[in-house]
């Protein structure tokens, strides 16, 4: 008779572990719409130029597109614009920005030469690009 009281309290406790489990579930709701455009703005450390970015977030690309443009802050002219798609775009020191690219899944070197991997153009580098001349 214990044993079998000791049975029924177990699967007891087994059901209510599962309810609560299906309860906390319900409160996940999925995100369908990951689509996001941020638009920062800053500022050169001289504050001569303003880079304006505008960040867009799509769901499944884990690259982001930036539409950037550089303006002069005293007569409002753009200086450069453009689009990337990378990681980030933002000031290399006062009269440069950078792009950063999105570095994806590593994929096997197509050499056992050490000196051919590090030389590969395949992979990609920082791109620096100056604004004035």
């Amino acid at each position: 008779m214990f044993f079998f009281s000791l049975t029924v309290l177990s699967f007891a406790q087994c059901k209510t572990a599962k309810n609560k489990v299906s309860e906390k579930e319900a409160f996940i709701k999925p995100v369908s719409n990951m689509n996001q455009n941020i638009t920062i703005s800053s500022l050169n450390r001289d504050r001569t130029m303003e880079l304006r970015v505008v960040k867009v977030s799509k769901l499944g690309d884990p690259a982001i597109q930036f539409t950037y443009a550089v303006y002069d802050t005293v007569t409002k002219k753009i200086i450069k614009k453009g689009n990337y798609r990378g990681s980030n775009v933002a000031w290399h020191d006062n009269t440069s920005i950078k792009l950063v690219p999105y570095i994806g899944m590593e994929q096997k070197p197509t050499s056992e030469n050490l000196d051919d991997i590090l030389l590969s153009n395949t992979q990609q580098q920082i791109t620096i690009i100056n604004l004035k001349n």
